[in-house]
C-alpha cells in the first residue's frame, strides 16, 4: 500500500504508526473482489434490494389479502409521499384567465390552488361537440423544457399534443404543470444534485406534491358540467407516468390509467442503478421498503395499461416487465385480467406514436366503451406562448418554496415544558422515532463481532487496532473500526476481555472514553496519540469510525473507502433512502452495537461517549437505544436538523429535531453540550 498519503497528511507521524494506519486500512477494507467486482456498499444495497423485492412478491401472493389490506397500503404510500394526514380540501378558486379556439375544441388557460399559494397552471381541452357529460383524462407532464427569453411557459405547452387528441376523439381532457418547470418554479432535484439532505429528514419529495396537485386537479375536474365524475383517467410519460402511478394507487377515482415510462423495479433502480438518472420527483420517502410492484397493485382491479419502449436507459423493459408479471397473477386472482394490459414499442426513451396509439385506445375502451376510432396522429396546434396562464407571477405564490412548508413538521406545543415530562413522554417517544425513521434497522441485533487485528507502541502507551462488523446483516467487516489507545496493561487488560475472560476483582475497572470519528478525526487522534503525551492511567481512548465516512475529500485514513468522490457519495446516500434508510441512520446503528458490544464485552467498565458535529448527532440518537452509558458529551451540534451540516433521517422532523432529542437523551444519561 502507498504510504505517501499519510506521511502528507502528518507528516510528524512515525513509520511505525504509518504503517499501523496503512494496515488498518488493509486489513478493514471490503473483503477480496469478487467477479463482479462490487465495493461493499453497493454489495450492501443489492442485498438490501433483493430482500425488498421477495418481501414485495410474497405480499402479492394472496390476492384476496391484498385487497382486504388495501386501505392501510394506500395510506402507507400516502404517508411516504408527505400526505398523511392529507393536506385541508382548501377552495380551488379557480380561474379562466382566456380561452382559445380550434375547430373541434377549445382550450381554456386555467389555474387553481391546491393549496394557498401553491398554484396549479394548466389547459383545458373542451370537445365543442357533446350531448352530455364526457370522460375525462388528467395529463400530467414529464420534464420538458419550454422556455423563450427567461420566461417559462410550463411544460404543459410541450405535451400538448396528447390533450388535443383526447378533445378530438370525445375526451375533456387537462394537462397541468408540474413545480419544477411549470411557468412557477419549483424544485424536484433536492438530493440529486442541491444537497438539500433535509428533504428526507423532512419526509419531502416532490413527488407528493405533484400527487396532491393531481388529486386536485380531479377535483377540478369533477366540478367541470361537462364532465361525468364517475369516468375518469389519468396518464402521463417519464416524470408524469410516476404521477400517473402515484395519483391512481392512491385515488379511486380514477377508472383507468395508463403510466407510460414512468416506473420500474427496485432492481433496475438500485441493483442495475438507474436511479443516478432520475431526480427526487420519482419517489416517495421510502421509509417502509416498498419495491414499486406494490405501487401497481394499488391500482388492482381498475384499468392499468403498462406502456414502455424496448431500449429505455431509464425505465429498462426488463424492470418493467418483472412489474407488469408481479401484478398479473393479482388481476387474474381478482377476475380482472382484461383491465391489466402491456404494450411495448421499439425505441428510446421518447415519446413515440405507438404508445400514444395505445394510450388512447385504452382510454377509448374502458372510459368511452368505444375502443374503435379513426387512426390520427397527435398534433401540436398552438404555440407555447399561446398556451401560457400567467403574465404576471402571483404575489402569494408558495410554489417557489414548497420543500419548506409542505410536509409539517413536529408541533412544538406537543413536547413536555419539565423535566418530569420529558421522562414520562420517553419511552412513547422514543419508539415512535424509531418506528418513523430506523424501522429498517434489524428488528434484533446480537452484540457485533470484533476481532484484534495488531497493537503496537505509540507515543507513551500502546495503539490497537481491531476488526468490526456492526451489522452482520449487511455491512462487512471493514466496513466499521475501533482503535484503542491507553497504558499497555489497559489495552491489554481490554483485549483479553474482548476474547471473553471476567472482569477480574483484583483488577480495577476499566475506564472506556469512546469517541465517534469521521476519517478527519481519526487522523488528528492518531497524531495526537503519537505526540508524546501520557495515556491517561485510568481511562482507554477508544476511537470509532462507523460506516461509509462522510468526507470524501481526506481519502488516505478512511477505513471503508466507499466515496472516491462527492458525486459518488450522493449516489451511495440516495439508495440508502430508496431501500428504507440513511447512510447516517445506518451509523446510529453501528453506534448502538458497538455500545452494545462494549456493554457485554466489558461489563464493569465505566463508559462515556462523545462526538463532534455530524458524528455528534449520531452518537445523541444511538444514547436513546443503548444502556449503561455514564456520560455524553457533545461538542459543535447542529442546531436542527435543516441545517446542511446536520444529519438526514427519514421523516425524523415529523417527529422531533435535535433540541428534542437532547431533552430525551437527557432522560437517559448526563448530556454536556461543548460549543
Amino acid at each position: 500500500m502507498d504510504l505517501a498519503p499519510l506521511k502528507t497528511m502528518s507528516p510528524s507521524l512515525p513509520l511505525s504508526l504509518i504503517r499501523l494506519s496503512a494496515a488498518l486500512l488493509t486489513s478493514l477494507a471490503p473483503l477480496p473482489v469478487l467477479a463482479e467486482s462490487l465495493p461493499s456498499w453497493q454489495r450492501q444495497m443489492n442485498s438490501e434490494a433483493t430482500a425488498i423485492e421477495a418481501a414485495a412478491a410474497r405480499e402479492l401472493e394472496d390476492p384476496a389479502e391484498w385487497m382486504r389490506n388495501a386501505p392501510v397500503h394506500r395510506k402507507e404510500l400516502l404517508g411516504m409521499l408527505g400526505l398523511d394526514p392529507l393536506p385541508e380540501r382548501t377552495a380551488l378558486k379557480a380561474v379562466t384567465v382566456g380561452t382559445l379556439e380550434n375547430a373541434a375544441f377549445t382550450v381554456e388557460k386555467i389555474h387553481f390552488q391546491s393549496s394557498p399559494g401553491l398554484y396549479v397552471t394548466g389547459n383545458l381541452y373542451v370537445p365543442k361537440q357533446r350531448s352530455g357529460p364526457l370522460p375525462a383524462i388528467l395529463y400530467v407532464c414529464g420534464h420538458s423544457v419550454m422556455k423563450e427569453g427567461g420566461i417559462s411557459f410550463g411544460n404543459k405547452t410541450g405535451y400538448q399534443h396528447h390533450p388535443a387528441w383526447f378533445a378530438q376523439n370525445g375526451f375533456v381532457a387537462l394537462v397541468i404543470d408540474t413545480i419544477q418547470l411549470g411557468e412557477i418554479q419549483g424544485l424536484h432535484h433536492g438530493t440529486h444534485n442541491l444537497n438539500l439532505w433535509w428533504w428526507n429528514s423532512r419526509g419531502y419529495t416532490p413527488a407528493g406534491v405533484e400527487t396532491w396537485n393531481g388529486i386536485r386537479a380531479l377535483d377540478y375536474l369533477q366540478s367541470r358540467p361537462e364532465v361525468d365524475p364517475s369516468r375518469l383517467g389519468v396518464t402521463g410519460r417519464s416524470g408524469g407516468g410516476a404521477y400517473s402511478w402515484y395519483i391512481a394507487a392512491v385515488d379511486e377515482r380514477i377508472k383507468a390509467a395508463v403510466p407510460v415510462a414512468g416506473i420500474t423495479d427496485m432492481h433496475n433502480y438500485i441493483i442495475d442503478g438507474v436511479i443516478d438518472g432520475h431526480c427526487d420527483c420519482m419517489y416517495p420517502v421510502n421509509a417502509l421498503r416498498w419495491d414499486f410492484s406494490k405501487v401497481a397493485a394499488l391500482v388492482a382491479p381498475r384499468a392499468l395499461l403498462l406502456t414502455n419502449t424496448d431500449k429505455d436507459p431509464i425505465f429498462p423493459l426488463d424492470g418493467v416487465q418483472r412489474i407488469h408479471h408481479s401484478v398479473s397473477s393479482l388481476y387474474r386472482g381478482l377476475k380482472a385480467q382484461d383491465k391489466l394490459g402491456l404494450l411495448i414499442a421499439e425505441g428510446p426513451h421518447k415519446d413515440i406514436q405507438e404508445l400514444q396509439v395505445g394510450a388512447f385506445r385504452w382510454f377509448k375502451r374502458f372510459l368511452a366503451n368505444n375502443p374503435d376510432y379513426p387512426i390520427q396522429p397527435a398534433t401540436k396546434f398552438f404555440t407555447p406562448a399561446e398556451l401560457r396562464v400567467f403574465t404576471q407571477i402571483p404575489a402569494d405564490e408558495r410554489t417557489t418554496t414548497t420543500h419548506e412548508w409542505f410536509v409539517p413538521k413536529a408541533d412544538p406545543a406537543q413536547f413536555p415544558t419539565t423535566p418530569e415530562g420529558w421522562r414520562n413522554a420517553s419511552a412513547g417517544m422514543i419508539a415512535k422515532i424509531r418506528s418513523t425513521s430506523f424501522a429498517a434497522w434489524p428488528g434484533t441485533a446480537a452484540a457485533c463481532p470484533i476481532q484484534t487485528l495488531e497493537s503496537l507502541p505509540c507515543g507513551r502507551g500502546t495503539l490497537a487496532q481491531f476488526s468490526v462488523q456492526a451489522d452482520p446483516s449487511c455491512a462487512e467487516p471493514g466496513d466499521t473500526s475501533l482503535v484503542i489507545w491507553g497504558k499497555p496493561e489497559r489495552v491489554a487488560q481490554f483485549s483479553r476481555q474482548l476474547s471473553g475472560e471476567k472482569p477480574s476483582a483484583e483488577k480495577p475497572p476499566l475506564q472506556l472514553s469512546l469517541q465517534i470519528v469521521d476519517d478527519a478525526a481519526l487522523g488528528e487522534r492518531l497524531a495526537a496519540f503519537q505526540s508524546g503525551s501520557e495515556p491517561p492511567s485510568d481511562t482507554l481512548q477508544l476511537l470509532f469510525a462507523p460506516r461509509g465516512f462522510s468526507s470524501a475529500s481526506n481519502r488516505s485514513i478512511s477505513p471503508s473507502n466507499w466515496a472516491a468522490t462527492n458525486k459518488e457519495l450522493t449516489r451511495i446516500r440516495r439508495r440508502f433512502m430508496l431501500t428504507g434508510s440513511t447512510l447516517d441512520a445506518a451509523r446510529v446503528f453501528d453506534i448502538v452495537q458497538i455500545l452494545k458490544t462494549l456493554r457485554t464485552t466489558t461489563p464493569t467498565a465505566t463508559l462515556e461517549l462523545r462526538a463532534t458535529g455530524t458524528q455528534g448527532v449520531n452518537a445523541l440518537y444511538a444514547t436513546l437505544f443503548s444502556e449503561g452509558i455514564a456520560s455524553l458529551s457533545l461538542e459543535k451540534l447542529p442546531a436542527s436538523h435543516e441545517t446542511p451540516t446536520a444529519p438526514d433521517y427519514l421523516s425524523i422532523l415529523r417527529v422531533v429535531d435535535i433540541a428534542q432529542t437532547l431533552e430525551l437523551a437527557r432522560t437517559r444519561t448526563s448530556v454536556r453540550l461543548l460549543p
